[in-house]
Formats: C-alpha cells, structure tokens, sequence
C-alpha cells in the first residue's frame, strides 16, 4: 500500500475513534462522570476554598448552588478537535509503527491539554458566576482558550517535527 492510502486509513481511523469517544464520554454513567470531573472540581475547591458536592445527572454542584462543573465543561469536543488536528495534520512525519506510537500520544496529549485548559476555563469563569451576563462570559473565555491552545499546539508540533523541511511529506 502506498503511503497515501496508509494515511487515508490513518485519517479514517482517527475520526471513527474521536466520534465513539465523543459519543462515550456525552453517554457516561454518573461513575464515570464522578471521576472524569474530579480534577476540574479538586483544582476548583483547592483555589477557591469551596466545597462541591456530586448530584448524579449534573455533575458537581456548589454548596450555594450558584454553579455546577458538568459533563459540558470537560471540553471532551475541544479533546477530540485536538487529537484530530495533532493525529491527522503530523500523520504524514512518521511511519509504521512509528505512526500507531503518534496515534497514541496524540490521544494522550489531547486529554492532557483538554483536561488543563478546561480546568483553567472554569477556575477563570467562577469568579464571574454571579454577573448577568456570565454564560457569555463564560463561552467567550472557552473559545479564547480552545483557540490559542489548537493555535499553540500546531505550532510547537510544527516546530518539534521540522516544521515546513518537511512539508512535501503531508
């Protein structure tokens, strides 16, 4: 096979995994949903001295009921857009085995990156939780921080991998 039908079928692969995780993850069981969320309300509890408690169907609830950390905050479609974007936009520097390792660590950077800048998103939007108009406030900082993070992390894999030397390999 040629090394263009080996990343078609790479490409397929990735968008068939992104979107039965997706699927996973907005289908999880409140078990799971219980230890998904828990480092975005450990780290929320530590910074802010609060505590939160866990509503099964909801997802960890304050203890004024003033905001809820939900399965909607785990930017589970940020993580998947990511590992597509780092899988599929660097699939075409590597080979072999080579490139079932890069499937992997795409996966596993996507989830680091996704987990830290959701994280970060709510620990920014909690202050704001009380103003009128906070749900915009609170969609404007995710698209920021989703943007910059895909912008960031395309540039320093660009520059990792060699960036436009290589360019003809894609």
């Amino acid at each position: 096979m040629s090394d263009r039908t080996h990343n078609l079928i790479f490409y397929c692969l990735a968008a068939l995994f992104g979107i039965i995780l997706i699927y996973w993850i907005d289908n999880a069981r409140d078990e799971a949903m219980r230890i998904l969320l828990y480092p975005h309300a450990w780290i929320t509890e530590v910074l802010y001295s609060i505590s939160l408690v866990y509503i099964g169907g909801m997802g960890y609830t304050s203890a004024d009921g003033l905001f809820t950390i939900g399965r909607q905050c785990m930017g589970s479609k940020f993580v998947m857009a990511l590992f597509g974007m780092n899988a599929c936009m660097f699939a075409g520097y590597f080979k072999g085995l080579k490139k079932a390792a890069w499937f992997i660590t795409s996966l596993i950077g996507a989830v680091f990156l996704g987990i830290l800048v959701s994280i970060i998103r709510i620990i920014v939007s909690v202050p704001l939780v009380a103003h009128p108009k906070f749900a915009l406030y609170h969609a404007s900082i995710g698209i920021f921080l989703y943007f910059f993070a895909l912008i960031a992390s395309y540039g320093f894999l660009k520059k990792l991998v060699g960036g436009d030397s290589n360019e003809e390999n894609i």
